[in-house]
């Protein structure tokens, strides 16, 4: 999960660890890179604004490596999401779904659960 927001990482950190899973938290983009290419994850949560990097610029810096091109994605944000911005998102092949803040841990759940079916 690559969100400033330390709180809701570790809402989500916890409610994903009691279900079996491993979750790295990364508090900024250029950390969530980092980490996203070192441990090879099978889902991404990003968040939108962060004080270091757009989530764009991260979806972006995602897709173009070898090693994490192939991560789904799902961006999160509270922050106004302008449906415009959608066609922003839809151009980049590692992106899978876009969710409002606040949401429920349930929604998350069932987001992770489909994509892993895949």
């Amino acid at each position: 999960m690559i969100d400033d927001d330390k709180d809701f990482g570790g809402l989500v950190s916890t409610h994903f660890s009691g279900l079996g899973y491993i979750v790295a938290l990364a508090h900024s983009g250029k950390d969530g890179l980092a980490k996203a290419g070192a441990l090879k994850a099978d889902v991404i949560f990003l968040d939108m604004m962060m004080p270091d990097m757009n989530g764009i610029e991260v979806l972006r810096e995602l897709r173009a490596s070898d090693e994490t091109s192939d991560i789904p994605v799902i961006v999160i944000s509270g922050k106004y999401f302008d449906p415009g911005m959608s066609d922003l998102f839809t151009q980049e092949s590692n992106f899978r779904a876009f969710v409002a803040k606040p949401v429920g841990l349930s929604i998350l759940q069932q987001k992770v659960e489909a994509l892993l079916k895949k």
